[in-house]
């Protein structure tokens, strides 16, 4: 795989074992994102607005407050943002309630593994709590998870890496002792901020080059993963 893994510093060399993983969620856990495009579309269209290409994908991995932001910034600040939030909840709830919750591949092997291997995993998504908690239960994986981490719940957003932060310390380990595993521009960069380990998984968006620069690893899925924390724990 093209780029599969990322310049090193002498200082990422020298770092311990991975003893935490964080997971972002929509995107990296569930195949989510596009489910999201839809309902996001399907709700702008409510509103009378286009969404393009561009501003979709400049909202994801972004906080709902965030999002607001550049939507505000698009379509003028009387753009009534908690609307068009609503339908596309709506929507994105009816499609999760009659299909269910994709799932990535080798995400159940990978918590089993991490279970067995007594490796605390947390999830750190910029998504609300009411709305993820939902998913995060009708996917079957909440409680398999040792912390919560919702975009509503710290003041600044991915790209500042606070949520991974603050994961981290809620699964009592270092930053540096942890991996996160993203797929979107502002949590890779986040996940470097962090300072730990950062593996990208690629989803609908492309992150550039540029940002994918100094990651740990590009994985083509989850059921790789297993593989390299059991590569890197040897060494």
């Amino acid at each position: 795989i093209r780029g599969s893994v990322g310049k090193k510093s002498g200082k990422e060399r020298c770092r311990s074992m991975v003893k935490g993983v964080i997971f972002d969620m929509d995107g990296t856990m569930f195949d989510t994102e596009r489910l999201l495009t839809i309902a996001w579309h399907k709700a702008a269209g409510e509103m009378g607005v286009t969404i393009s290409t561009e501003l979709m994908d400049a909202c994801r991995g972004k906080s709902t407050q965030a999002i607001g932001g550049l939507l505000r910034a698009e379509f003028g600040e009387d753009f009534d943002y908690d609307r068009i939030c609503m339908f596309k909840n709506k929507i994105y709830h009816e499609i999760i309630e009659k299909d269910g919750v994709p799932l990535k591949k080798g995400l159940k092997e990978l918590l089993e593994f991490l279970k067995e291997q007594k490796i605390p995993a947390a999830v750190a998504t910029s998504t609300g709590k009411n709305s993820a908690e939902m998913v995060l239960k009708k996917a079957g994986v909440y409680d398999v998870l040792s912390a919560h981490m919702y975009g509503d719940m710290l003041k600044a957003s991915k790209p500042e890496p606070d949520i991974f932060l603050e994961a981290a310390k809620k699964i009592g380990r270092e930053p540096k002792e942890c991996l996160v595993i993203e797929d979107s521009i502002s949590g890779i960069l986040a996940g470097k901020a962090a300072g730990g380990y950062v593996i990208y998984i690629p989803d609908v968006m492309k992150v550039p080059e540029e940002v994918r620069e100094g990651i740990t690893a590009e994985l083509p899925d989850l059921s790789h993963v297993i593989g390299w924390i059991k590569e890197e724990n040897r060494r």
